[in-house]
């Protein structure tokens, strides 16, 4: 007996077809590939050893020494800096004798960003995700990036596709996020292939919004944290960390991070902060 053609069904099957087609040309048909794989690790791996790595290092304290190179002016001063991994900081500068002369004081939490100094006429606060660096210096960077990197980690996103550079000499790591707004980070590692040695952020139309260098790395127990960082632009003008002392897993027993909004507190990101262009000190104030 002949089986009666039924249109629905074909047309359900067609449709099937149209679906799994379109899905293997957005995705290069990445099915029937197999994974690049560099030294036995597919670049999957490499990410999630990168992003799991110091997961454990919770909160930080320790002093650094800041400096700038190619702004026109010189800037060397002693902080001191704590956090914490919930999008916390506090960093004070150190007079010359190692106390705290308090002429800036920085905090930053989950939701607000607060700045006071004898160099402003009153206080101000913004939102933790501004670019500090971005009016009085040309670096785009985030202080909850900042935060990550006194830890030992790096601002990676959940859900980046990750492949290897088979163009680049060093073992490198590109990363994508999004169809038409793409974010796009590179991790370059250094010989040895075990550190990271620069980190590159790029905005969607694929522009520089600054490169991270790790010129040193220091152990602490099974934590391995850079010692020494440069923060550069594409213009080649940086500001450079060079943490002299540090303690990982700190106890915090007082709230560092507690802030208070003083009277006639300035709000948002607003012309006080390109007026610091000129004086030296301005730098290490928009340093977050």
């Amino acid at each position: 007996m002949e089986k009666m053609f039924n249109p629905m069904k074909s047309k359900r099957i067609l449709t099937n077809v149209v679906v799994c087609l379109t899905v293997m040309i957005f995705h290069g048909c990445t099915t029937f590939r197999a994974p690049e794989l560099r030294d036995g690790e597919t670049a999957t791996q490499c990410l999630a050893n990168i992003s799991e790595k110091n997961d454990l290092l919770v909160s930080c304290k320790g002093i650094a020494k800041v400096s700038t190179h190619g702004f026109g002016f010189t800037l060397n001063e002693r902080i001191a800096f704590i956090s914490q991994k919930t999008h916390q900081l506090r960093a004070e500068m150190l007079s010359p004798f190692g106390a705290i002369g308090s002429p800036f004081q920085l905090i930053c939490t989950p939701k607000k960003l607060f700045l006071k100094s004898h160099f402003l006429k009153k206080p101000f606060y913004t939102r933790p995700d501004s670019y500090f660096l971005k009016k009085a210096l040309p670096i785009k960077i985030q202080t909850q990036e900042l935060i990550l990197f006194l830890h030992g980690q790096l601002p990676i996103l959940p859900g980046m596709h990750a492949k290897f550079d088979r163009l680049s000499k060093n073992k490198t790591l590109l990363l994508t996020k999004g169809l038409f707004k793409k974010t796009r980070q590179r991790i370059i590692f250094d010989g040895s292939e075990k550190h990271v040695r620069s980190f590159e952020k790029y905005n969607h139309f694929n522009e520089l919004l600054y490169r991270l260098t790790f010129d040193r790395y220091q152990n602490y127990n099974i934590f391995s944290v850079p010692s020494k960082m440069t923060i550069s632009n594409d213009a080649n003008q940086c500001v450079t960390f060079d943490i002299q002392s540090y303690y990982p897993n700190c106890a915090i027993k007082k709230n560092p991070f507690l802030i208070t909004i003083p009277e006639h507190t300035e709000k948002g990101e607003v012309s006080c902060v390109t007026s610091w262009i000129f004086k030296p000190i301005q730098a290490l104030l928009n340093i977050f």
